[in-house]
């Protein structure tokens, strides 16, 4: 089965909520990163940040089967957040540890 990276960009209000929600329908390691975003899309931003032209936004990433994609996407979908989400999934070519 190809794997693929899930990455949920999402108001930092929201992170937790929503790793918790990823963390019910998969196994995998969830991260959290936070995240600046510079841009022009202000459809997301709240009044200060589009005064500022910057947004506070947190990245929820985890690598799973790309069969779960759909779940995982639902899950985040009906879990109790404040604001819009923007998701990808990226294919994994590769992956590994190093000890």
């Amino acid at each position: 089965m190809a794997e693929v990276l899930l990455c949920f960009h999402c108001a930092s209000a929201d992170a937790e909520v929503i790793a918790e929600a990823l963390r019910g329908v998969a196994q995998a390691p969830v991260h959290i990163r936070d995240e600046r975003v510079l841009g022009r899309d202000f459809s997301d931003a709240g009044t200060g940040e589009q005064v500022l032209a910057t947004l506070r936004r947190s990245a929820v990433e985890l690598v799973v089967d790309e069969a779960m994609r759909a779940s995982l996407v639902a899950a985040v979908e009906c879990a109790r957040r404040r604001w819009p989400v923007r998701w990808l999934a990226t294919p994994v070519s590769a992956r590994g540890r190093i000890g």
